[in-house]
């Protein structure tokens, strides 16, 4: 199971898109005890994967290290990497996947999450790169100021392996999905998917655009569950011992699955019976996309449905433009591997 461990409440940053923090609802950092955390896995899970969260989970390195020396799992980390430097290279050593914050080129970057810190970015990911770490990702957010064909484009250029994508429409106030959407993302989708095929087709290999790889796993066995597995695969454990469906819902009552002063596995928290998931043809390439989103429906049912509307065209551009080399991609070891419940990425944007 995948487990998104809270080291703080507290972000050093203010991204134009996000709070970033949690200060008042919940405590700043874990209150509660290794042993407490400890035997609560022990109990539940044999093959534990941990991914530290927050919050920025480098404010709470020392918390890290504990966690990494004491407890036996596949490690990963979200961070916006401005703090990397207080986590020593032998724990680096230890991740499967290091999630980085990252936009796109330089001044796009800083323009959205501030002056510096893309150069942050950067010396992380040449740090995990040398490390040999298996899964360097970029972790984008993507609105109305966004360019994803350039933005993509241009991390895969500099050496990002993997880079994946969150379609900002959680937390902010609605926005024109649909009029960007077939301005600018859908046509840079078809781009991005037309390089994907050039570069296979040249190469035998796939780009890690976790999107299409997500959509060629969906391909042949199709997801059962939303793609991150909240509320059934996937839990986050918050800084009080609360156990989450989804990170981003340290205080919703719907999400509430649990602590880890119980000896049990989380309860599932389904996917809502009356979502239109269940009678929609594309849930098998989506499965229902994001948990938090189906329960929220913070922009209403109208964007409830324009956020169906640019999934569904996304899937239907990806699969007309790779055509006939669908059987082969999805085939192919790199789909084999990818896991969104060992690299915490969501596959569906």
């Amino acid at each position: 199971m995948l487990w998104l461990l809270y080291t703080t409440a507290k972000c050093n940053l203010r991204c134009k898109y996000c709070g970033g923090s949690w200060p008042d609802s919940i405590p700043e950092k874990p209150i509660y005890s290794l042993d407490d955390l400890e035997n609560f896995l022990n109990n539940v899970d044999d093959e534990p994967n941990i991914v530290f969260y927050g919050g920025e989970p480098l404010l709470n390195p020392s918390f890290i290290v504990e966690v990494m020396d004491r407890i036996e799992a596949t490690y990963g980390i979200q961070t916006n990497a401005t703090l990397h430097h207080l986590l020593p290279p032998r724990y680096w050593e230890k991740f499967y996947a290091v999630l980085i914050s990252v936009d796109g080129p330089e001044e796009f970057n800083d323009s959205r999450r501030g002056k510096g810190t893309y150069k942050k970015s950067i010396e992380l990911l040449r740090k995990v790169i040398d490390l040999g770490i298996p899964r360097p990702i970029a972790r984008m957010a993507v609105d109305n100021e966004s360019d994803i064909y350039r933005d993509v484009s241009h991390l895969l250029k500099v050496g990002f392996k993997y880079v994946h994508w969150q379609l900002s429409v959680d937390w902010v106030e609605r926005w024109d999905l649909i009029g960007w959407a077939t301005r600018s993302y859908l046509p840079g989708i078809k781009k991005l998917a037309e390089d994907f095929l050039n570069h296979y087709l040249e190469t035998g290999e796939l780009l890690g655009i976790v999107p299409f790889l997500g959509f060629l796993k969906a391909y042949k066995k199709g997801w059962e569950w939303v793609p991150c597995g909240a509320g059934k695969h996937a839990y986050s454990i918050i800084t009080d011992g609360s156990i989450t469906a989804c990170p981003i819902a340290p205080n919703e009552k719907w999400a509430r699955a649990g602590t880890i002063y119980e000896a049990e596995r989380p309860k599932v928290i389904p996917i809502p019976h009356d979502a239109p998931c269940w009678r929609c043809n594309y849930f098998k390439y989506c499965g229902g996309r994001c948990l938090y989103v189906l329960y929220e429906k913070f922009w209403g049912n109208e964007g409830f449905r324009d956020i169906c509307w640019v999934t569904k065209k996304t899937v239907d551009i990806f699969f007309d433009t790779v055509g006939d080399y669908l059987d082969e991609m999805s085939s192919h070891p790199e789909v084999e591997v990818y896991d969104p419940l060992k690299d915490s990425t969501e596959a569906v944007p």
